[in-house]
């Protein structure tokens, strides 16, 4: 690089400099905001209708979060040809589009019970699935929690619905 090809860099950088800080994320309009609400919601079912499908090969007890994005790991008869029960190329526990995501187990099944349902060792009777607004009001609207009930609920606020030994409590309103 020549003389003038360094000075005019120099100046370049000096001028991006003196410009401040970057200017902070625009607010998402409420167009987004539903958008990423719609999305959330749909995660939700969508982990719910996942576990009920792999309740139905497992004597009626649910799987751990992993059971359902690999279930030749959990379920030895599941055949490698069949698809899995959650897309496992997609982050269903990472943070995205504004909503934190996760998974929440509920009790374990006993060995009896594991047993006469001829389930897989770390089966459990309950669990709860949650997205919650990283920042409620700016990055998503309310939070949502599904869980084995096939319940689904939201707060209004975004607030984290309450959880409790894998089923969704108070506060969280019913999905109508």
């Amino acid at each position: 690089m020549g003389r003038e090809g360094i000075r005019f860099l120099t100046v370049a950088l000096v001028g991006v400099s003196s410009l401040g800080p970057p200017a902070q994320e625009e607010k998402l309009d409420a167009q987004a905001l539903h958008g990423r609400d719609r999305a959330a919601l749909l995660n939700v079912r969508t982990v719910l209708l996942a576990e009920k499908q792999f309740a139905a090969r497992n004597g009626a007890l649910y799987g751990p979060f992993e059971c359902l994005t690999k279930p030749e790991t959990c379920l030895p008869d599941f055949p490698k040809e069949d698809a899995p029960f959650l897309d496992p190329t997609y982050a269903w526990l990472e943070t995205r589009l504004g909503y934190e995501r996760q998974f929440h187990p509920g009790p374990k099944a006993t060995e009896d019970e594991l047993r006469r349902a001829k389930a897989v060792p770390d089966s459990l009777k309950s669990f709860a699935f949650t997205a919650v607004p990283v920042k409620p009001g700016e990055t998503g609207l309310r939070a949502y929690c599904g869980d084995a009930t096939g319940k689904i609920c939201f707060t209004a606020d975004g607030a984290p619905p309450g959880i409790r030994a894998g089923r969704c409590v108070p506060p969280c309103e019913a999905l109508k």
